[in-house]
This record gives C-alpha cells, sequence and structure tokens, in this order.
C-alpha cells in the first residue's frame, strides 16, 4: 500500500484545486504594452513619436488615464500642447477587454527632451502600470 487514503487524496486535490483557482482569479484590471526599443537618437529641432496600448477590464476598471511620462525621478506627465501632441485611439475587443493606444509626438526637440520617457496607465480604482523606459537622446 502506498499510504495516502481516500479521505487524504481528497484532501490533497482540494487544496490543489483551490490553490490553482485562487491564481486564475487574480486578474491585473489594467496593462500596458509597447515594443522594446534602443535609445532613440534624434537630433536638435526635430520630432519624436512615442506609441503605447493600455488594455484593461471593464469589469474591474471602468476608466483608465494613460500618458506618457518624462523622467526617472520627477515623472511629468507630457501633456504641454506646445509640445506634445497626442492622439488616443480605443476599441473594444470581443472579450470585453478595451486597448487605448496612445500615440504622444515630442515636437522640437531640445536638450531637455534627454532621458526616460515611460507610458504609465492608472484606473479609476487607483491600480497603476508602466511599462519599460524609452531614452532619447537629442543630438546638437
Amino acid at each position: 500500500m502506498n499510504g495516502l487514503t481516500g479521505p487524504t487524496v481528497l484532501l490533497l486535490l482540494t487544496t490543489l484545486c483551490l490553490s490553482f483557482a485562487q491564481e486564475k482569479v487574480t486578474v491585473e484590471a489594467v496593462q500596458v504594452f509597447y515594443a522594446r526599443q534602443p535609445t532613440i537618437a534624434a537630433p536638435r529641432g526635430s520630432s519624436v513619436k512615442l506609441s503605447c496600448e493600455a488594455r484593461y477590464d471593464l469589469l474591474l476598471c471602468d476608466h483608465v488615464h494613460a500618458v506618457w511620462i518624462h523622467g526617472d525621478d520627477q515623472q511629468q506627465p507630457c501633456t504641454s500642447p506646445r509640445k506634445y501632441f497626442t492622439t488616443v485611439n480605443e476599441t473594444l475587443s470581443e472579450d470585453g477587454m478595451r486597448r487605448r493606444q496612445v500615440l504622444t509626438e515630442i515636437m522640437d526637440l531640445t536638450p531637455e527632451d534627454d532621458g526616460g520617457y515611460q507610458c504609465k496607465a492608472v484606473c479609476e480604482n487607483g491600480e497603476t502600470a508602466m511599462g519599460h523606459i524609452i531614452n532619447i537622446n537629442v543630438e546638437g
């Protein structure tokens, strides 16, 4: 005999099923996606476009605010209409997920635009997701 009785096997199976169910229930309300890029080198006075997609579940997050931010420490949103031109496109997929694409063009690059940029999405419930940092190097 192997030492496992009916009640022991039942307990092990129940524990395993509950553990698996708990892992499946954990769903992020919002996620951020975009392609990894090396440092972007662009000449002074030119422009650069940054694009990201925030995906969120309508049942967990009724609304999401997504924006590109600049700076590793201060994380300033790229929202000034004199410096940034942003377009937003949102679609609803069949599985109930919304996909919000945020395309921000940084116009008339200056040395102050050097540094890291990150896409940040904040769900109405407070959950936040951020993508990786993309560095811009303004030349000239």
